[in-house]
């Protein structure tokens, strides 16, 4: 659009000029006809042109009337048509001609137009409805016109802003400024200086929106003429004081303070843009400075880019919130600053930068904190060596207290690698973190992690009091070779093996998805052996049972921490040789769990109380969790039920469950009864 336009005075004025000049030369007729097919300018377009103006003789003015068919002028997006123009024609001075009256037709909306032709200039104002368009060209300098806006709506200025950005749409709002276009023979360059009231804009993907942008705007458009188009270059200035933001998912809330945004454009002749100036400063809220390079099919080949966030507390909530919500951290509060710089060439990051000045970083759900994060990182994708460390000062993850640690990284294979273990004291005893790799986003894949950490002498009495869980004794140890982390999952490899209660837990195949997003999901399975029964029954408050315990939980899926599938069956070590009784009252809390009879009822029942606890041969409980109902099974099948506990020695007790198909949310209220010492209603 705006290479398109030429020298503004052309031919409308010389329509203008040639009405003039047959009113000063026919000052005895009454009448003077004049009709025109076409006429044409860079600015716009006429067509079906009538003219008719009657000056009678010894008057001091003239009626003039214009009929035009269709009016076309694209930079101020006007178009109207079946157009009429009345106004009385005079001639102040030697050389001066005067019109103004009211324009009629569709489109013209009941404005004025005002025209003023002399030897000195040319001015023309569009008035109507609090709006004002006014156009002036002077003689001594043809080829440089002023046109001058009031209160008109942005939509006007549709297809002079096209021709800036052709994938814009300019809706609501108001514009008031100067536009200065220069077009002499060879070239063009348009300058402007507006004010932008409530502007609204969008893509038509929708990828970029704002509304009630309140705004200082200067562009300065350059045009040599060249026929590839490689002359083109654009300067953008906005000065905001209100307004909404969408990018994609990035929204912004504009501050009343200012923000300064500029962006410089040169056209590359092949469908590409130089950006060498990108600007971005927010006080000393944020500061972002760069350059890019935007390719024929709109991606960003190359990105030079320097941040400076002085104020994190206010760039979340001014910046982040639409980038935080989605990963599940709409309430993150963070505090500090950071200085980073990244580095894009062939579509893919060659560099980053990252220095965080006492940072902190607080979840409230208590899913993890930081504090005191301080630092250097400097990674290169062709360098190799040290690349910095980062530290921090103290932590929590799941209300786990983290102790101070350093991380020491270097760079190699075009990967960022931690270039010694990072130790971290918790829970009594120490995490230690042997490797951790990141893999920057290339190739068709994202950003990848990879870490590799051995747990040492974790107190489980400690972990069991941050959890909320009953008073467990032990100490957990083991080791992850590798856990790995893409596209919000992760993976780990080898397992994790425990200590617990004089036994092992073993935890494999764990797949965590979204692990702090919304509705997280997690998989795996466990297997446990040997637990001792005593300590786990009287931490769980369950009665007292002696001997081992194995078992399994197979294909354990979860979805935001509940389980919606596993197929679990735990059962007493058939190889223990040691003691094995159960008390009186794990008796009756196995049988309320799986809605078992037996012996517990009636003269049995009243004189089993008279002994403390039973021998027992076998005790083993199943669940197989689908769409929320457990089928249940036991060591045995009893008839229509199955056998929880199978005695031995007299008296002889037996627990059978006759349910075999149980709500899970049932199930959980039986076992939380069981352990609180309460008696549930049974079915």
């Amino acid at each position: 659009m705006l290479g398109s336009m030429r020298r503004p005075s052309g031919g409308i004025k010389r329509l203008l000029f040639c009405l003039c000049l047959l009113a000063a030369g026919a000052a005895p007729a009454r009448t003077v006809h004049l009709d025109v097919a076409h006429v044409r300018s860079g600015v716009g377009s006429l067509d079906g042109v009538q003219a008719r103006l009657q000056w009678r003789d010894g008057e001091p003015q003239g009626a003039l009337e214009v009929r035009v068919a269709a009016v076309d002028f694209p930079l101020l997006a006007f178009r109207a048509t079946n157009l009429a123009w009345r106004c009385p024609l005079q001639r102040p001075g030697a050389g001066e001609w005067v019109c103004e009256g009211p324009l009629a037709g569709a489109g013209a909306d009941g404005r004025r137009l005002s025209l003023q032709l002399s030897p000195v200039a040319t001015r023309a104002v569009l008035d109507g409805g609090g709006q004002r368009i006014s156009y002036e060209n002077q003689a001594a300098s043809p080829a440089l016109s002023r046109i001058e806006l009031r209160g008109v709506p942005v939509a006007w200025l549709q297809g002079f802003l096209e021709g800036l950005w052709a994938d814009g749409h300019w809706g609501s709002g108001t514009v008031a400024g100067r536009i200065d276009v220069h077009a002499p023979a060879q070239g063009l360059r348009v300058d402007t200086d507006l004010r932008l009231a409530g502007v609204g804009i969008e893509t038509p993907d929708g990828w970029l929106a704002a509304a009630g942008v309140d705004a200082g705007l200067e562009v300065v458009y350059r045009d040599d003429g060249s026929a590839d188009g490689s002359g083109r270059r654009i300067d953008i200035g906005l000065r905001t004081s209100a307004g909404e933001l969408l990018v994609d998912t990035f929204y912004v809330p504009l501050p009343e303070s200012p923000v300064d945004i500029a962006v410089a454009a040169e056209s590359g002749g092949d469908g590409s843009w130089r950006l060498p100036r990108l600007r971005w400063i927010d006080g000393e809220v944020l500061q972002a400075e760069g350059s890019a390079l935007v390719d024929a099919a709109g991606g960003i080949a190359a990105l030079d880019l320097q941040l400076h966030a002085g104020d994190l507390a206010t760039v979340r909530d001014r910046y982040l919130s639409g980038v935080l919500a989605p990963a599940g951290f709409a309430d993150l509060v963070l505090g500090g600053s950071v200085d980073a710089r990244l580095r894009l060439a062939e579509g893919q990051l060659q560099a980053l930068a990252i220095s965080p000045h006492a940072v902190t970083a607080i979840d409230p759900r208590q899913r993890f904190t930081l504090a005191g994060v301080d630092g250097d990182l400097d990674w290169q994708r062709a360098g190799s060596g040290p690349a910095g460390h980062l530290r921090w000062g103290a932590g929590a993850l799941f209300g786990i207290g983290l102790g101070g640690t350093r991380f020491d990284f270097e760079g190699a294979g075009g990967q960022l690698r931690l270039a010694a273990p990072a130790h971290i004291a918790a829970l009594g005893g120490e995490i230690r973190i042997d490797g951790l790799v990141w893999s920057p986003p290339g190739g068709g894949e994202g950003t990848r992690f990879e870490l590799g950490l051995a747990l040492d002498r974790l107190d489980l009495g400690s972990l069991s009091q941050r959890l909320g869980w009953p008073p467990f004794t032990g100490q957990i140890s083991g080791r992850i070779p590798a856990a790995r982390y893409a596209d919000n999952v992760l993976a780990l490899d080898g397992g994790l093996q425990m200590q617990l209660f004089g036994g092992r837990v073993g935890i494999d195949g764990v797949v965590l998805e979204r692990p702090f997003g919304a509705a997280p999901s997690l998989s795996a399975d466990v297997a446990i052996d040997d637990i001792d029964l005593e300590p786990l029954t009287a931490a769980f408050g369950f009665g007292a049972i002696t001997g081992r315990l194995d078992g399994r939980i197979a294909g354990l899926r979860m979805i935001d921490w509940s389980p919606v599938r596993f197929d679990a069956f735990l059962q007493t070590d058939p190889a223990w040789n040691g003691r094995q009784r159960i008390s009186y009252r794990a008796v009756e809390d196995i049988t309320r769990v799986g809605g078992g009879g037996g012996l517990m009822g009636g003269l049995q029942t009243q004189a089993l109380k008279f002994f403390d606890d039973f021998g027992y041969r076998r005790i083993g409980l199943g669940c197989r969790l689908r769409d929320n109902v457990c089928d249940m099974s036991g060591v045995d099948s009893a008839g229509d039920g199955y056998t929880i506990v199978q005695g031995a020695g007299l008296p002889r007790i037996q627990v059978v469950g006759f349910r075999r198909r149980v709500d899970w949310p049932t199930l959980v209220d039986r076992l939380q009864a069981a352990t609180e010492g309460q008696a549930p209603v049974i079915d």
